[in-house]
């Protein structure tokens, strides 16, 4: 006798609802026990879908019912888990150790729908056969697969299993931190399956999708290509709100690449290469790796992708570009200790630079011969707001591990401070001395462990800089637009010196007239250039109109 599915009943956060080992596997009645879900309460619904799937993983059913029933269970968390990207996309906040709780409840989550496909593949009967008979000129073989025989089952759960685990990496690369342990591992170890039984390429469709719609072709080789490539685009020098976005973009590079058997060590130097055994990514080959053992191993072949001049989207071009050039093979970093005090955002870096770089006025920065002393404008006809030096901006001490051209690696101990890849901040050594500058720069690349701390890579933008106000005027000078935070880079004369400006993100475009008033001067200038931009600031350079400086 089997249990019903009963819809979600109200009770306490944490608690397990379902614990029978049958349930009715029925279509309609998992379809109306989903509808019942609380979709508002995020957490909950993720509780409740977890217990379901280790309900149904412990009955016994037929493999057909269980296909279709964790057909029913795999859109709603797909759906789940683009909520969950799109609000780690727009969170700026603190990793604290409640959201730990979520992250292992999603991870959970997707552990038992992957646990689920996996029964699949273990009760699946061995395919036939289906390599054509004539001339064996492909590696694999493509012939479709019939909707509902056994190679279809094992095709369909050997791609959902890969398609999960991958949504468990991505999961954790949207917040920067170690993927868990085993899923490379297992998403190799069920590639390697499917090359087992000959069908890592053939194509199948959806037989029984909720949709309804047969007609997406999809193959376990295309899903695995999917999140190698992912991998080597390094997701930690990825902007919270391009990860979901690059990972789709991906789903139509996959074809471009090809897996193919190496027989020769020689062939893997200065490649990307998958060992099928190990629980890593796809790694760069180097010479002094000697120990590698050659029937797990296979190349990854990226030639093309790699020309970078057919991506229009900005994008895909940095994909392109991540899959040619990787920082940490043509990037020398020389160790270095020393203690770096970090402050984070526009108006921190406005801050710092508006005040306490004035200080320096009349020491270190008046010694350079090049930069020589500039008088006061006292015709300015508006003053440059800073935060009082009073303002409470929160700052991290952080040590630096090393030094390259360019930038440095920081590690800073306070988890609950938030700085993901993209943040614009100001930083400098926390000696203090007389002649210690703010900086500024952009995390590079960020990696989260949780309870021990960050890791970053820090992009150094310029050396020093001057806090500006700004502000977008019409052809005749007026404006009623509002001032903007913004600086100047680096601290020279505009009227004299090049200089860039960084401005908040989205406020400004290649063209605009805009007003820049300094604490000496004030002129308008036209933005030329775009350099580059993140969620957190633009950087722009531009060229002098007029000057109202007297």
């Amino acid at each position: 006798m089997s249990h019903q599915l009963s819809p979600p009943p109200t009770a306490p956060r944490g608690t397990e609802i379902y614990h029978p080992k049958t349930f009715d596997a029925s279509p309609e009645a998992i379809r109306r026990w989903i509808r019942a879900l609380p979709l508002a309460d995020q957490r909950a619904t993720i509780q409740h879908t977890t217990a379901a799937l280790r309900s149904l993983n412990s009955s016994l059913i037929s493999l057909e019912q269980r296909a279709r029933a964790l057909a029913l269970f795999s859109p709603l968390i797909n759906t789940l888990i683009k909520r969950i990207a799109q609000h780690y996309e727009k969170s700026q906040q603190p990793f604290t150790w409640k959201k730990r709780e979520h992250f292992d409840s999603v991870q959970t989550m997707l552990s038992e729908i992957t646990h689920g496909y996996l029964i699949i593949i273990n009760e699946s009967p061995l395919p036939s056969p289906l390599r054509a008979h004539s001339t064996d000129s492909t590696r694999h073989n493509k012939r479709r697969v019939p909707a509902g025989s056994d190679t279809h089952h094992l095709c369909y759960a050997l791609y959902q299993a890969i398609e999960h685990l991958a949504q468990r990496l991505l999961h954790s690369y949207l917040i920067y931190t170690t993927p868990p342990a085993a899923v490379w591992s297992e998403i190799h170890r069920l590639y390697y399956i499917a090359e087992t039984y000959n069908i890592p390429a053939t194509p199948f469709s959806f037989g029984f999708s909720p949709c309804g719609s047969n007609s997406h072709s999809v193959s376990v080789e295309r899903a695995y290509k999917r999140i190698l490539l992912f991998a080597l685009a390094n997701p930690y020098h990825l902007m919270p709100n391009e990860m979901a976005r690059a990972y789709q973009s991906l789903r139509n590079w996959a074809p471009q690449c090809k897996i193919i058997r190496s027989d020769s060590p020689e062939k893997l130097h200065g490649r990307f290469y998958i060992d099928l055994e190990s629980d890593l990514p796809p790694t760069h080959h180097t010479l002094n790796q000697h120990d590698l053992e050659l029937p797990s191993l296979r190349l990854l072949d990226i030639t093309e992708i790699l020309p970078v001049e057919k991506y229009q989207r900005a994008l895909d071009h940095r994909l392109a570009q991540a899959l040619i050039i990787r920082p940490e093979r043509i990037t020398q970093r020389t160790p270095k200790t020393a203690s770096i005090t970090v402050a984070s955002g526009l108006a921190a870096c406005h801050h710092y630079l508006g005040n306490e770089n004035k200080m320096l006025i009349n020491t270190a920065h008046q010694q350079r011969a090049k930069r020589p002393p500039r008088p006061f404008d006292h015709h300015n006809p508006i003053e440059v707001k800073t935060a009082s030096r009073e303002s409470q901006h929160i700052t991290v001490t952080a040590q630096q591990q090393n030094i390259s051209f360019g930038g440095l690696a920081l590690h800073h101990n306070e988890p609950l401070q938030h700085l993901s890849t993209g943040a614009l901040i100001t930083y400098r050594s926390s000696n203090e001395k007389a002649d210690s500058r703010w900086h500024i720069g952009a995390v590079r690349w960020n990696q989260n462990h949780f309870e021990k701390g960050h890791d970053l890579g820090i992009k150094c933008l310029a050396e020093d800089g001057c806090a500006v106000v700004t502000r977008v005027v019409n052809a005749d000078g007026s404006s009623d637009e509002p001032y903007h935070h913004s600086l100047l880079t680096p601290d020279v004369n505009p009227l004299t010196h090049p200089a860039t400006l960084i401005t908040p993100a989205g406020d400004y475009k290649v063209g605009d007239i805009i007003q820049i008033h300094t604490h000496r001067q004030q002129f308008h200038a036209e933005l030329t250039q775009f350099i580059d931009s993140t969620w957190a600031y633009a950087h722009y350079r531009f060229n002098i109109i007029a000057c109202h400086a007297h």
